[in-house]
């Protein structure tokens, strides 16, 4: 494969889409990286917690992962880049009977997979402790792929989720105190708090899918580089990383750019380096547009191992390249388990 065939033509792309070569270049080194320890294989996923259709792609059938709230749309915490928004789109399940009945249902409607989040309170934790005979009811007797989404990690959570026979626990890393202070309004919190939350599910035994979040610092790259050199020392399953998406936030991130799909190509091949025999995925949050689809073109040659909701004409440009593109109903973070 060479970039040329780009320049040149060979291989299309929206003629408005103005690409850094030399960067494109760089990227190919994630790219072999991802052959050698992966093959051709690249997933595209769709999961059903909203409806995603371009020219190329979409899933046709009903969903088969969805998101569940245990706080509804509500956050303590209120971060300035979310401000409870990302909840929304959530189905709520507030008490673990709740909980249980909303599996059941959708179970019934043949749903394979539930992820289970919430808000968190004022210390980043999201209270799932009433929760665990209700995940594990899902998880045992309903047999549901079951993940959660969790915040900040103590030993009775980690300890609860693995009794509960959890499938992934997933986990938003940040690798700077300011943005921790700052955005995540926890300044009694710091790194080393996201690092024992790390420690404790790999001492519980947990198969683990940190998130970083790309720009999270009011747009700007700041500690993404030592959260993700965080997340290598605790041998993860997976990693997905996502960009801040201003307009979720408040006020103060609504007027803010977020970073430019060139900056979030470096903070992906720093990723793709830094582990090169850990699954690396592009989540579902990120800016829509042009932008999108350079930053998707972008993750394919920097050896991403999958994308989430890909931009118009990636699927196609992954096939032209020849990558093997695998299509999936279900959330990134099941990139961790084998699909025939």
């Amino acid at each position: 494969m060479r970039i040329t065939q780009i320049q040149e033509g060979a291989l299309p792309l929206p003629e408005n889409l103005e690409l850094d070569y030399n960067l494109l270049e760089r990227l190919l080194e994630g790219f072999r990286i991802r052959e050698e320890n992966f093959g051709k294989r690249v997933y595209f996923y769709s999961p059903g917690f909203k409806y995603y259709q371009v020219e190329d792609f979409h899933v046709a059938t009903t969903p088969k992962f969805v998101d569940v709230s245990i706080t509804g749309r509500n956050c303590e915490l209120m971060c300035d880049h979310c401000a409870s928004k990302i909840l929304w789109h959530m189905i709520p399940a507030t008490t673990p009977e709740e909980l249980k009945k909303v599996g059941e249902e959708l179970k019934a409607k043949g749903v394979d997979g539930i992820l289970i989040s919430g808000g968190s309170n004022k210390d980043g934790v999201v209270e799932l402790y009433p929760f665990f005979e209700a995940i594990e009811y899902l998880k045992k007797e309903l047999k549901l792929l079951t993940t959660c989404h969790v915040g900040l990690v103590d030993r009775e959570l980690a300890k609860g989720l693995k009794d509960a026979g959890v499938d992934a626990v997933l986990i938003d890393i940040i690798g700077d105190d300011r943005t921790i202070a700052e955005v995540y309004k926890l300044p009694h919190k710091s790194t080393k708090d996201y690092e024992e939350s790390l420690r404790l599910l790999k001492e519980y035994g947990h198969r683990i899918v940190p998130h970083v979040i790309i720009g999270l610092h009011y747009g700007k790259i700041l500690g993404e580089q030592k959260a993700i050199d965080i997340i290598s020392q605790f041998d993860p399953d997976g990693l997905v990383l996502v960009v801040v998406m201003p307009y979720y936030g408040k006020a103060r991130f609504q007027l803010l750019p977020p970073p430019k799909a060139e900056e979030c190509a470096e903070v992906i091949l720093y990723a793709r380096k830094k582990l090169p025999k850990t699954p690396v995925v592009i989540g579902c949050a990120r800016p829509a547009g042009l932008e999108r689809t350079k930053l998707d073109l972008y993750a394919l040659y920097a050896g991403v191992n999958g994308i989430t909701f890909p931009a118009e004409g990636i699927l196609t440009h992954a096939k032209q390249i020849g990558l093997e593109s695998v299509v999936s109903p279900n959330c990134c973070s099941t990139v961790i388990f084998p699909i025939n």
